[in-house]
């Protein structure tokens, strides 16, 4: 479930992007595309560094067996990403 501001409570010039993705690719940007574009003082780059560090920084799992783990972590939240 996601709050509606996150859907339809951006900025212009989020919005302005959100509205250059639907053109371009004819479909309606993914839903973590629209939360770190909400707020991205605190949601874009804040967190966009943090889950770099969690998927390409230093760990005992290779990137594949973490892209593997977020996919499957996904498909049991029912989150369609």
């Amino acid at each position: 479930m996601r709050l509606e501001v996150v859907d339809g409570g951006h900025r212009p010039e989020e919005a302005a992007m959100l509205a250059a993705i639907r053109e371009r690719s004819g479909a309606e940007p993914l839903g973590v595309v629209k939360t770190l574009l909400y707020r991205p003082e605190l949601f874009g780059l804040p967190f966009s560094e943090v889950l770099d560090t969690v998927m390409r920084g230093p760990s005992e799992w290779s990137a594949g067996e973490r892209e593997l783990f977020a996919g499957f972590t996904s498909l049991v939240n029912q989150c369609p990403f």
